[in-house]
């Protein structure tokens, strides 16, 4: 081959791979668009490595407000989402209609931790905001989408069955078992009969509803664990329909999982959950959320509605 014929193939080439990255990077960007482009009464959340934005007006320091904050909530974003809320609010009652629950789109920096992903979660649901588009990273063509529990809608009675309430009542009867009495609530149970039956009553009726809770639902979770080499993942759900019957599942390779994910969704006995379709994830803090970004776009493709442990009582 002469140098001539060489040198036009090379510049063939690279002018296909110029176009090409020309072509992807401006998908890219029509994407990212799209997806800044909000609907009425919709917010854009922006957090990234160094601060965080909402609606373009920058709020804070990621690191000071979120990272090294100890509470739950982050407050100057909640101090903003009031605002927005308590004049959606208003305006809706000048118009007689409902306030309905909001939404928001969020994008995160895929280096920065699962801790601050929930806390941005829960200071969003906390506000009202239950219906959340993500994206993690750059992929702006996938956004995910996160369904939070609507507090309007939200059961606060033990009474109503659902995901919420039995993982209320099963945090409890854990709490329980890991509890050592004092002596002085051992004195208490003794002699305050009040106290006595309303500690036995609430256990009775934890119990009741745990019972009901495990006819009902599959409980499927997936932990995200560190193991010191990579990742594990540890699946687990009730598959016998019995107080307590709660299985586990460890797995080094996410291959794995997904094949025991589908032997799930073609199980008969199971197909009748009314949570078949709920997933709860759940991450160490530490971790990066980029190790959320598969595994939720994975769960997405098998319908699966994900959820975040967020008592939003």
């Amino acid at each position: 081959m002469s140098n001539f014929v060489y040198s036009v193939q090379m510049t063939r080439i690279s002018t296909y791979i110029l176009f090409l990255s020309l072509f992807l990077f401006a998908a890219c960007d029509s994407a990212k668009k799209e997806f800044e482009t909000l609907k009425e009464d919709e917010i854009l959340l922006d957090v990234n490595t160094e601060e965080y934005s909402l609606n373009e007006k920058v709020l804070g320091k990621t690191a000071f407000d979120i990272m090294l904050n100890v509470d739950l909530l982050i407050e100057p974003l909640d101090n903003e989402l009031k605002e927005i809320r308590r004049v959606e609010q208003e305006e809706a009652l000048r118009k007689g209609i409902p306030a309905d629950e909001s939404n928001a789109r969020l994008h995160i920096d895929e280096n920065l931790s699962y801790d601050v992903f929930y806390k941005v979660m829960a200071t969003l649901g906390f506000n009202g905001y239950v219906s959340i588009q993500y994206v993690i990273g750059s992929n702006f063509r996938e956004p995910l989408d996160m369904n939070l529990p609507e507090r309007s809608l939200y059961p606060f009675s033990d009474e109503d069955i659902n995901p919420y309430s039995c993982q209320r009542a099963k945090k409890r009867r854990q709490m329980d078992k890991l509890s050592v009495m004092t002596p002085q609530e051992f004195k208490r149970i003794i002699t305050d009969e009040k106290f006595l039956y309303r500690r036995t009553n609430r256990r009775i009726k934890d119990t009741e509803l745990l019972v009901k809770c495990a006819q009902k639902f599959i409980d499927l979770s997936l932990a995200i664990k560190s193991n010191g080499n990579g990742v594990s993942y540890v699946v687990s759900l009730n598959e016998s329909g019995l107080i307590d019957g709660a299985k586990f599942y460890t797995y080094e390779n996410i291959d794995d999982v997904w094949k025991f994910i589908e032997d799930i969704r073609l199980r008969r006995e199971l197909q009748d959950k009314e949570d078949r379709d709920l997933i709860f994830v759940v991450l160490e803090k530490d971790m990066m959320v980029k190790n959320l970004a598969p595994v939720a776009k994975k769960l997405k493709t098998y319908g699966y509605k994900i959820r975040l442990y967020l008592d939003l009582e």
